[in-house]
C-alpha cells in the first residue's frame, strides 16, 4: 500500500511539474511570422516602415518610423513625418522608400542584441512599462556579414497579438523593465 501511495504521489509530481508555465526569453520568428507585423526579413536585411496611428493622434513631431539592418550596417533608424519623402541614399534606403507602409498600434520601443540596446523611442516611457522581446535571427538573410540574433521590443496590443502565428501566448513572453534579467537589461 505504501508503495501504491508513494508511486501515485511522483506521479502527481511528475504531471504537476509539467504543466507549470514556462516564461520563455524572446520569442523567435522566422521571415513569414515576421512579415503580418509588417517586418521584412529578406536577402538584403531587415526593413520595417511604420506609420503609427497613435503617434498622429497625439500630434508627435515625428509620426513614422523606419529601420533596417543590412549586410555593411547594424542597424539604421529613421524617423520622419507622413508629409515628408525618404531619400535614397544607399541600397537598403531604396528598398525602404519602395516598402509599403504599415499602420499597426504597435511599434518598437527598442532594437538591439542580446545584450546590446539601442533606444528608439524609450526615452519616456515609464520603468514598468511591459514588451514583448522578439527574436530575429540574422543568419536567415544569408548575409555573409549577419549571423547575429537582433531583439526588438515592440509595444504589445491586441491588434499584435491577433497577427502573432497561431498557439503563441503572447503573454508568455511579455517582460516588463524592472523585472527583465540583468543580462537583458535596458
Amino acid at each position: 500500500m505504501k508503495i501504491k501511495l508513494f508511486l501515485v504521489a511522483i506521479i502527481l509530481l511528475t504531471i504537476s511539474s509539467c504543466t507549470k508555465q514556462i516564461k520563455h526569453d524572446f520569442l523567435y520568428l522566422n521571415a513569414n511570422q515576421l512579415k503580418p507585423l509588417g517586418i521584412e526579413l529578406n536577402n538584403k536585411g531587415l526593413f520595417y516602415k511604420n506609420e503609427n496611428i497613435i503617434w498622429n493622434e497625439t500630434q508627435e513631431k515625428y509620426t513614422c518610423l523606419a529601420f533596417y539592418c543590412t549586410n555593411d550596417n547594424y542597424l539604421t533608424t529613421k524617423r520622419f513625418n507622413v508629409n515628408e519623402t525618404l531619400k535614397r541614399k544607399n541600397c537598403a534606403d531604396s528598398f525602404l522608400v519602395r516598402m509599403k507602409m504599415t499602420r499597426n498600434d504597435f511599434y518598437p520601443l527598442i532594437i538591439g542584441g542580446i545584450n546590446k540596446y539601442i533606444g528608439v523611442n524609450i526615452e519616456n516611457a515609464p520603468e514598468d512599462i511591459r514588451l514583448l522581446p522578439v527574436a530575429i535571427r540574422m543568419a536567415e538573410t544569408n548575409l555573409s556579414k549577419r549571423k547575429d540574433t537582433l531583439i526588438i521590443w515592440l509595444r504589445p496590443t491586441e491588434s499584435l497579438k491577433k497577427l502573432l502565428p497561431k498557439g503563441i501566448h503572447m503573454e508568455d513572453y511579455v517582460r516588463s523593465r524592472v523585472h527583465a534579467p540583468n543580462t537583458y537589461r535596458f
